[in-house]
């Protein structure tokens, strides 16, 4: 059934449950869950229930509101009986601590009796109740399980314990941490000042970067890589020399000598001031056109200074 509406289903109690659905107390889960995990709600099966319910309607669940009315009671199911307790107003308590956390007190001892609290290990209750294997716990059982929320090891309560032993490592309480949101404190700020101190290096040299790229935006400084000038052009000027010189040679068998090296000056600088410019500016375009801000412009506004 709450498969069905979307929840998970675990047959095993594992550290990702959050509610376990309760029809037995004496189980290990619910043992496990009270000492362990007061992180998991223990509640009745007429929660799941509930739910279906609203489902069916298309109704918006309250589900706090729901927790709390299906709230597995912490004596659920229990018939306690008290023994001992001479004063009528401290046992009139304890009865109705009993009677107010869904258990059933009982003034007289029956076999159908789950517990006997006891002040001392004597007396007829006691003795019948070692008899019929009935748990005979101390007052301080039913003061923790209260306090829990939950019924706690019977064993940690035994009378043959003392007082200030009784109890002891019975759940683990849940410590609540007064740190603010968004703080460390001392402590983990030093065990975690290596990795932190790499990180504020390099978010420093990335808004750094960022800085100084819109800087050059807004001021309009950006400019494309240029092309290696200088190997090029030499390289043309050198072939294309290489060329003339074939041309002078030439020229030499057929004229002067004077005249091949007016021809060979004539042609270099025709070569220097009418090729290699046009070669070199639609060389630089090119580069100029691939940016990734090309053919924009660019208004920043609303930024602070920063950014």
């Amino acid at each position: 059934m709450a498969a069905q509406m979307g929840a998970v289903h675990k047959y095993d109690l594992t550290s990702d449950v959050t509610h376990l659905i309760v029809g037995d107390t004496d189980t290990p889960k619910y043992k496990f869950v009270a000492k362990e995990r007061p992180d998991v709600k223990c509640l009745l099966p007429a929660w799941v229930e509930a739910l279906r319910q609203l489902w069916v309607e298309d109704i918006e669940p309250d589900f706090q509101a729901l927790e709390s009315r299906y709230r597995l009671p912490t004596l659920h199911n229990l018939r306690i009986c008290v023994t001992g307790f001479e004063d009528m107003a401290y046992r009139k308590k304890l009865e109705d601590d009993v009677n107010d956390n869904g258990g059933e007190y009982r003034g007289n001892l029956t076999k159908d009796v789950t517990h006997l609290i006891a002040k001392e290990p004597s007396g007829a209750k006691y003795k019948y109740a070692i008899d019929w294997n009935i748990k005979i716990v101390a007052v301080e059982w039913l003061e923790q399980s209260l306090e829990r929320g939950m019924i706690l090891d019977e064993s940690l309560y035994n009378l043959s314990l003392p007082s200030l032993e009784r109890g002891r490592s019975a759940w683990i309480k849940r410590v609540v941490s007064t740190s603010s949101l968004g703080k460390r404190s001392f402590d983990s700020d030093a065990a975690l000042n290596g990795p932190r101190k790499l990180r504020r290096i390099a978010s420093a040299k990335l808004n750094s970067q960022n800085v100084g790229l819109w800087t050059d935006i807004v001021s309009g400084d950006i400019k494309a890589a240029g092309p290696e000038h200088d190997q090029w052009s030499e390289q043309m000027i050198t072939d294309k020399s290489k060329t003339q010189d074939r041309s002078s040679t030439t020229t030499k068998s057929v004229g002067t000598s004077t005249e091949s090296s007016n021809v060979r000056s004539e042609s270099s600088a025709t070569t220097i001031n009418h090729i290699a410019p046009p070669l070199l500016a639609s060389y630089t375009d090119s580069v100029q056109k691939t940016g990734i801000f090309a053919g924009k412009r660019l208004c920043l506004y609303g930024f602070n200074e920063k950014k």
